[in-house]
Parts: structure tokens; C-alpha cells; sequence
């Protein structure tokens, strides 16, 4: 039954006055970072209208391809003594925002919103269903986005707040003449490039425990190293790329790259290790008895950078032989020539400064308003599933930021 008469009015007017006094924000791209921020504003403000505006055709993209499409959405972080070591920059920033959202609200949040999760071996978190599609949809739910908009700071200024979470874009001009400070974003993330030695020919070869660094710096990295057909790849690498992210870009992606393929074995473990595996092995050739982390192709190959033959037995192998081995298995050096194009290279070091942006809401300090969260902020991570946590927990600070604002 419809009402009439002046309370019908009151209501009509009230109602108005609402939509009048709503509030909007606006979110200029639509990743990971933008995505769960509007979910969180949602979640934590009345009467909000959140708009995202996304360049490219459609959401998410990232994300979608992320993990190999099965998207490393977080980390238990249970092998992670000190976050320097998963974040080289903005490590501090994490430390303190993740006192508010961590991984573990991480995997509150989406097993709530219906999905199953599974923490692997090496501690990555990946969706029960092994598709990141999962993800995206539970993203982008009940989301006002709009894609193919290219925005820029002028053309919003209606909104009550703006959230830029544009990723690691290679153009900051826009929010350079809005007096926003930027560090010049370089690629992090990617495999080496090297010169020809013969070891391409093994690509495809693993090596579980390995070490690698750049000569003559203190950048350093260990994990699986993936031997490719033109170089060097694998978690170790890429870790090691993010390390001297910077550095490199400088170096114009040419520098000496030292390979401890024993791990933290020193060369002189690696002679005792020899001298052991020659005794009682004196007629036996030195290339069928090779070491248990290492190929026998790999091994083989080490053996010839040592300048021993295939056809040697280790009772035909001196002392200086011995030594030069032990060199080659422990710091075995070859040169950066370059850089290759990585699927996950969309991680970049650089962006908005953290001097710009106030520490605790991630609003910028010059624009009262204004606020930046995920990868356009100088914040990276390794591999792993980190780049993924300070997508959500930059996203959520933000969120309560901005909750706290119109709730005043």
C-alpha cells in the first residue's frame, strides 16, 4: 500500500538527502591492490559508492595469470626470519602495516568468501582449486568497474576520496605534475641472460641448493637455480634480481655473476668433499661418480670448467686439479649480458616515494584525500606470494583510512 500525506513526504525528502550526502571514491585501477580495496571500503563504510577505473580491457589481468594461473595469492611466512629478506624495498612500511592485516587475516578473508586454500611445502598459498580464476571472481564481486578509462586526477575531482593502485606503470608523468614524489621504476623479476659457455646446453636442469651473486657487491640470493637456453632462472635468480634490482638497471644488465652450485659449502668443504669421494675410488673415472645435487650432464660439465677429461680417473687427478674443481663447484663465474622478459616482470622497484605518503594510512602527504596502495608505491617482494600480501595489506590500510575519514 503506498503511504501519502506529509510523512510520505519526510521519507521522500530524507531519502534525498541521503543520496545527496553519499559519498564516492574513486579507484584508479583495477588489480589486485584496487580490487580488494573496494572490498574493504564496502565492507567498512554505510553508504558508500566506490568506482574503479581500469585501462585495460578487462580486471585483474595480473592476477590472473599469476602463479602460473593457479595465483600465490599470500605466504605463511613461516621461513621468513626478518622481512628484508622477502621485501627489499619497504620492508619497514610491511612491517608496520601488517601489525593491522597480515597473511593470516589474508586467509581469513577469502576461506570466508568461500575459498578453499592450501599452504605448500615451501610455505606458498595458492587456492584448493589451483585456479586463480577463483580469485579474480571472488576480486571483482559486486564491483562498479570500469575498464578502457584512462583517468587522471584532474578529471576526479567530484569523488570525496581517491585511491591509485595502478601497479608498476612505467609513466608517473601524471602524478609527477600533481607534485607527487617518484622514485624511476626499474624491472625486478627476471631470469639472467649470459654469455655462451656450454651451459645452455643443459637447459632444463635444476639445482635444489644453490647460491648466487653478483662479483664484487654484497647482493646475494640462494634457493632452486633453473639453467635456461640462453642463461640462468629459477627462484634463486629471480631473488637475486630484486636484491640488485637497481644496481643492474645501472650496470645496464652487465656484471659478473659468481654460482655456488653446493650452496653455502666453502671451497675448502668442497676439497675435504672431494678427497672423500676419490678415496676408494682410484680406477673409477671421476665423471661416473659424481656429486648427488648435481646432474650427471652438469656435473660433467663442471668437471671440463675444471679442466678435467672424461676419460681422467680420480687417481689421475693432483692437487692443483683437486683445487681448481673444488673453485669451480663453489664459485663458478660467468657474465650477465642481459635481461630476459619474464612473465611475473610486471614487479618493478620504483614508483611513488614512501616519504610522499603518511606511514600509517598511506594517504598523501601533500593531498589531503589522496591515497596509493600495492606495487605503485616503491614497495616490492621476491617471489613467492609477497608481492600478493602487500597488494591486500596496503589495500586494507587504505581502506580503514578512508573508513575512518567519512566515519568521523
Amino acid at each position: 500500500m503506498m503511504e501519502n500525506g506529509p510523512f510520505a513526504l519526510c521519507r521522500a525528502f530524507f531519502y534525498y538527502l541521503c543520496i545527496m550526502h553519499r559519498r564516492t571514491i574513486a579507484i584508479v585501477g583495477a588489480g589486485a591492490a584496487g580490487c580488494f580495496a573496494a572490498q574493504r571500503i564496502q565492507e567498512l563504510c554505510a553508504d558508500v559508492e566506490v568506482v574503479l577505473f581500469e585501462a585495460q580491457d578487462r580486471p585483474l589481468k595480473k592476477v590472473a595469470i599469476t602463479g602460473g594461473g593457479r595465483c600465490n595469492l599470500t605466504n605463511s611466512f613461516q621461513m621468513v626470519n626478518n622481512l628484508r629478506d622477502v621485501y627489499p624495498r619497504g620492508h619497514q612500511l610491511m612491517k608496520r602495516l601488517m601489525y593491522s592485516w597480515n597473511q593470516w587475516d589474508t586467509m581469513s578473508w577469502f576461506e570466508e568468501h568461500g575459498v578453499r586454500l592450501v599452504t605448500q611445502e615451501d610455505e606458498c598459498v595458492f587456492p584448493q582449486s589451483q585456479r586463480a580464476m577463483e580469485i579474480v571472481g571472488v576480486l571483482r564481486d559486486g564491483l562498479d568497474i570500469r575498464c578502457g578509462c584512462r583517468t587522471r586526477l584532474e578529471d576526479l575531482q567530484d569523488f570525496d576520496a581517491i585511491v591509485v593502485t595502478t601497479g608498476g606503470a612505467r609513466d608517473f608523468s601524471w602524478l609527477e605534475q600533481s607534485g607527487v614524489e617518484i622514485i624511476s621504476p626499474v624491472p625486478s623479476l627476471f631470469p639472467f641472460r649470459l654469455e655462451p659457455t656450454g651451459l645452455e646446453q643443459l637447459s632444463g636442469a635444476l639445482v635444489e641448493n644453490s647460491v648466487a651473486s653478483l662479483g664484487g657487491t654484497k647482493f646475494r640470493a640462494d634457493g632452486i637455480t633453473l639453467i635456461t637456453h640462453n642463461g640462468l632462472s629459477g627462484p634463486c635468480i629471480l631473488r637475486l634480481s630484486s636484491y640488485a634490482a637497481r644496481y643492474l638497471a645501472e650496470q645496464s644488465y652487465r656484471a659478473p655473476l659468481v654460482m655456488n652450485w653446493l650452496g653455502d659449502t666453502t671451497e675448502a668443504e668442497a676439497i675435504e668433499l672431494l678427497y672423500a669421494m676419490s678415496s676408494g675410488n682410484g680406477q673409477k673415472l671421476v665423471c661416473n661418480t659424481h656429486l648427488s645435487q648435481l646432474t650427471s650432464r652438469h656435473w660433467e660439465f663442471l668437471l671440463s670448467r675444471a679442466g678435467i677429461g672424461h676419460d681422467m680417473r680420480w687417481s689421475g687427478v693432483g692437487r692443483k686439479q683437486m683445487n681448481r674443481l673444488a673453485s669451480v663447484l663453489t664459485s663458478d663465474m660467468y657474465q650477465i649480458t642481459g635481461r630476459v622478459p619474464h612473465k611475473e616482470e610486471f614487479v618493478t622497484a620504483g614508483g611513488v616515494s614512501l616519504h610522499s605518503v603518511d606511514s600509517n594510512t598511506l594517504e598523501c602527504k601533500t593531498r589531503p584525500g589522496l591515497y596509493f596502495a600495492g606495487e605503485v608505491l616503491d614497495v616490492d617482494g621476491v617471489t613467492g606470494g609477497f608481492n600478493l600480501q602487500a597488494a591486500w595489506t596496503m589495500a586494507d590500510t587504505v581502506a580503514r583510512a578512508v573508513a575512518n575519514r567519512f566515519n568521523e
